[in-house]
């Protein structure tokens, strides 16, 4: 249980959400019937109740289930490559014990907006992949690469080159797993991206799922950093969860993961204190508006 949510006592939950909840874990998890209910619960927790919460359903909180592998951080952060991985590629533990429960993580509009970023990511990608010249992307925080295995295995052809960073040295020997057959169209930078010095420029730079680990100094940091590496034509592109999110409640109590939701206003705040100029910013949404991306075109 996290130390900084203290135990509290039983009858700070009422007694039917108490047995509601043990059932829950003695079946694996909510049914699509009750995931109504449960998110109702966990919407309604106050701070003070949460690790009570945790306690009940405890059991479930470990690395068998999504929402487990998240609040345990067996990698020290809970939206880790394998994570992120098993998001792409909806993955349900078929173990009866847990099962409930990824089908009921993988069904929230948080896991469908990851696997739409995605989607995002690789419409950008052949934007840029037009004709015989060779194109380079960057991508910073790049985890399991499961979105660039999946563009080149669609486009065998591609003129594209990527450029993968991340701290994380078991995000990048997995990504190098699974893309072992495009050796040749990816480089591997285990660094972390403050301390990353791009010694060329890029068509387009893409981060899906980091940003929103930073404050808002260090966002218009890395803006303004990285920013300078676009070729004349390039693109800096920042995915972020939208302060409308509606898991986010669940991510932070299930998981403990806690992100900085923005709004499109404070995306666009924060490309300008970064010195870009008004007409090369602008915000899209993937099709559920539960991720933002803040697209910031070259001078």
């Amino acid at each position: 249980m996290n130390s900084k949510h203290p135990t509290v006592t039983l009858n700070q939950l009422s007694e039917e959400d108490r047995n509601f909840l043990i059932t829950l874990v003695k079946k694996g998890g909510p049914e699509p019937g009750e995931y109504k209910e449960f998110t109702a619960i966990v919407n309604n927790l106050e701070d003070e109740e949460l690790g009570f919460f945790r306690d009940v359903i405890k059991e479930s909180l470990n690395e068998n289930t999504l929402i487990g592998h998240g609040f345990v951080k067996p990698f020290g952060y809970p939206g880790d490559y394998s994570l992120i991985h098993n998001i792409y590629k909806e993955h349900v533990n078929p173990d009866k014990k847990y099962c409930n429960w990824d089908r009921f993580f993988q069904d929230q509009a948080g896991a469908h907006a990851v696997r739409n970023r995605k989607e995002y990511f690789q419409k950008r990608c052949e934007e840029i992949d037009t004709g015989e010249v060779k194109k380079r992307v960057l991508i910073l925080g790049s985890g399991p690469a499961t979105d660039v295995k999946e563009y080149l295995e669609k486009h065998p052809g591609s003129n594209v080159h990527f450029d993968l960073v991340d701290f994380d040295q078991n995000a990048i020997n997995f990504a190098k797993a699974q893309n072992r057959d495009f050796e040749d169209s990816i480089d591997y930078f285990k660094i972390n991206v403050l301390r990353f010095k791009p010694c060329q420029w890029y068509d387009l730079i893409w981060s899906a799922g980091l940003f929103d680990y930073f404050k808002d100094k260090h966002f218009v940091y890395m803006v303004n950093k990285y920013y300078k590496y676009l070729n004349e034509s390039g693109e800096f592109i920042i995915g972020n969860f939208s302060n409308s999110n509606p898991t986010r409640r669940l991510m932070e109590v299930l998981s403990d993961w806690y992100l900085n939701h923005r709004s499109k206003y404070d995306l666009v705040r924060m490309a300008l204190e970064a010195e870009a100029k008004e007409d090369q910013v602008e915000v899209e949404m993937e099709a559920l508006g539960v991720n933002l991306f803040l697209r910031i075109k070259a001078a």
